[in-house]
């Protein structure tokens, strides 16, 4: 990504490519003279030097670029070829072809960057497939799963980010134009766009202006913060995960890392909080990419300067921190007994209350009762902080619903060994956990 985005000759060469593609297109149709490509593509070249230099005086950096070219062409003794090379075509003729061909370059990388999340995460998942663990919604104890099925989610997610990713790089960055001024082909003909961008890997976009249409380029970036928001909440449950009192997960750490320099004993997740801020970048890179869209006819130059920054920015967000997590993840420390311990004894057995309620519906009780009975034998169990089936087994349904003259608890209507059954995480989820797997392997 440095390379691409940092070091400023890539640009450029970027340019000089798509030149020698077109001449090559003009030379293919007689439109120039033979051995004009050879001539001119062994000597021409630039310094970003002397490209700076000129384009300090006349503030326009491709006409700055073709006269460094130009100067290199005389200097070799070729002079008279200056006319074939730029010749009948507009700036972001070429810009935008060279821009395409970066994008795609860099996307690549964001693809092989999320391919290594992706297996991190299902090798991860594979090792923890009966980690069990209570789930939360809302941010309280929802029902048991396993930690394995937890990172299977998150590895679809990232799955799902580059099935778009591979959609943005086979749709909306598979076109260039070489169309001219206005994109009317005035002057110019049809069949050396045709030519030019075949030889790049690209086809001709069917109707363009001075520039190819920017909604292409926001698909992109929308799509990287999209990247960026699957990181977050992967980030975000790590670190609820990481909390002093849960414990269930920690960073992987060097020997002589410190937390805090006032506080010692802190073992601060920071790469994970890097994971929750750096995403915003990319929200408001998309943001500027959406902005872009909105071009005055045939071009205006207010994208452009933003497009200096954006692009490189969030396609190298997107690959640092899928790269980093990968690490992250494969070398993640998991502590099961504290998400054992979590689900068996801290949750107290409320996330068994919807089986327990369908066996009340089954023994005959109505919806409402068996639902009232269960949520004020929950409360009172986390208020008390006594088990679940404690309260079933001492709470009377008279007690609970006003009116009702039933004295018996769930315990009476089901029997004391049935619904201690119900507190088996095992026999409840199993059977889900398997098929999620299996899934998997097929």
């Amino acid at each position: 990504m440095q390379e691409l985005w940092l070091r400023e000759e890539t640009k450029f060469e970027h340019w000089l490519e798509v030149e020698l593609a077109v001449l090559r297109a003009r030379e293919q149709l007689g439109l120039a003279p033979q051995h004009a490509l050879r001539d001119i593509s062994r000597h021409a070249g630039f310094t970003v030097q002397r490209i700076d230099e000129i384009d300090a005086e006349i503030h326009h950096d491709m006409i700055a670029f073709i006269t460094a070219v130009h100067e290199t062409l005389e200097a070799a003794g070729i002079g008279h070829l200056n006319v074939q090379f730029h010749r009948e075509i507009t700036s972001y003729d070429i810009e935008d072809p060279a821009l395409i061909l970066m994008l795609r370059k860099a996307v690549k990388l964001d693809l092989g960057a999320l391919g290594l999340l992706d297996q991190a995460l299902q090798q991860k998942a594979m090792e923890h497939k009966w980690t069990w663990m209570i789930m939360r919604t809302h941010g309280q104890y929802a029902e048991p799963s396993t930690f394995g099925h937890l990172l299977l989610v998150f590895a679809e997610e990232v799955r799902r980010c580059i099935a778009r990713l591979r959609i943005v790089l086979e749709f909306d960055l598979a076109e260039g134009k070489v169309s001219g001024a206005v994109g009317s082909y005035a002057g110019l003909n049809p069949d050396v766009e045709k030519h030019a961008l075949r030889h790049l890997g690209l086809t001709p976009a069917l109707a363009e202006t001075q520039i190819l249409q920017r909604d292409r380029h926001a698909s992109l970036v929308t799509t990287l913060a999209i990247c960026g928001g699957v990181f977050e909440q992967i980030a975000k449950t790590f670190w609820v995960m990481m909390r002093s009192e849960v414990q269930e997960l920690r960073e992987p750490r060097k020997k002589k890392q410190k937390g805090s320099s006032a506080m010692p004993w802190k073992k601060n997740p920071i790469l994970t909080e890097q994971f929750m801020g750096m995403p915003r970048m990319l929200r408001a890179d998309a943001m500027c990419a959406l902005e872009d869209i909105g071009t005055f006819e045939g071009r205006e130059i207010s994208q452009s300067n933003v497009e200096r920054h954006i692009f490189g920015r969030a396609t190298t967000i997107v690959h640092y921190m899928a790269t980093k997590l990968a690490v992250m993840v494969e070398n993640l420390e998991v502590f099961p007994d504290k998400m054992l311990h979590r689900l068996t004894h801290e949750s107290l057995g409320v996330w068994a209350g919807q089986r327990v309620r369908h066996a009340l519906e089954d023994a005959g009780l109505d919806y409402e009762t068996a639902y009232r009975l269960i949520q004020a034998c929950s409360f009172k169990a986390n208020d008390d902080r006594t088990h679940l089936s404690v309260e079933l087994a001492r709470m009377p349904i008279s007690e609970m619903v006003k009116g009702n003259e039933d004295t018996r608890t769930a315990s009476d209507i089901l029997g004391q060994e049935e619904l201690q059954a119900f507190f088996d995480h095992e026999a409840y989820a199993r059977a889900g956990i398997e098929y999620i797997f299996t899934r998997q392997a097929t």
